[in-house]
């Protein structure tokens, strides 16, 4: 009796292990027509070769790209993630690929140069600058870091062409993602639980909402943005 119930006991517990961790995924949309993109005035004769539209808030059929979308509950940062290899920014037809893009604590960026021109990556939090670097072309890419802290956000520019921005946001765990074309993100890895989910645009600031997520079954959520606070290329 005493054998049946413990391997009872044990059964259920192995089910429980086995549970799938959960899902929230969503949408992150405008509610409105997307706003104009003027194109970029480009000096430099290298980025002239390739035209480029103002992309600080970029709308395709309702969908908004570039929304980092972040679980902002306390109860993540027990266990800090393991730090991965460095983050790749890529200068390319002189813009920043990725625009936007999530990093952990630790985790470095590594910056490349992929143009035929010169270009230099200043990064700042804030009034706080954390680097300066050249960048030539045919460089080695840049390993930096600066030591940021969870909800930082890093805004790296470019000194010789004002146009060209991405920001990395730090977080203290991996239940973040951004969008794309699609405005859709997925975060995954997450036990059943009631959740604090923020979406944040550095053009647009951050919504946030409430999401219940229960035992093996995924959660949705979907963000708005206002058209009326959209604007480009100023």
């Amino acid at each position: 009796m005493v054998r049946t119930v413990l391997a009872a006991l044990l059964a259920l517990a192995a089910t429980a292990r086995a549970q799938p961790a959960g899902v929230i995924k969503g949408t992150v949309m405008s509610d409105g027509a997307p706003p104009d993109r003027p194109a970029v005035r480009r000096d430099d004769p290298y980025c002239a070769r390739t035209p480029q539209l103002a992309d600080d808030v970029v709308v395709t059929a309702g969908r908004l790209r570039d929304v980092l979308v972040r679980v902002k509950n306390g109860s993540l940062r027990a266990a800090a993630p393991a730090v991965p290899a460095p983050a790749l920014i890529d200068q390319k037809d002189c813009r920043y690929t990725p625009h936007v893009l999530g990093i952990v604590v630790g985790q470095k960026l590594a910056i490349r140069n992929s143009d035929g021109t010169f270009h230099n990556v200043h990064g700042t939090i804030g009034d706080t600058q954390l680097w300066n670097r050249p960048a030539s072309p045919g460089d080695p890419e840049l390993r930096l870091d600066g030591s940021p802290r969870a909800g930082d956000v890093i805004d790296i520019a470019c000194d010789v062409h004002p146009w060209m921005h991405a920001y990395a946001v730090v977080q203290d765990h991996t239940a973040f993602a951004v969008t794309g074309d699609d405005g859709a993100f997925e975060l995954t890895g997450l036990p059943p639980g009631r959740y604090t989910v923020e979406a944040w645009h550095p053009a647009l600031g951050t919504r946030s909402i409430t999401v219940t997520l229960a035992r093996g079954k995924p959660a949705t959520a979907r963000f708005t943005f206002k058209r009326s606070e959209m604007k480009n290329g100023e």
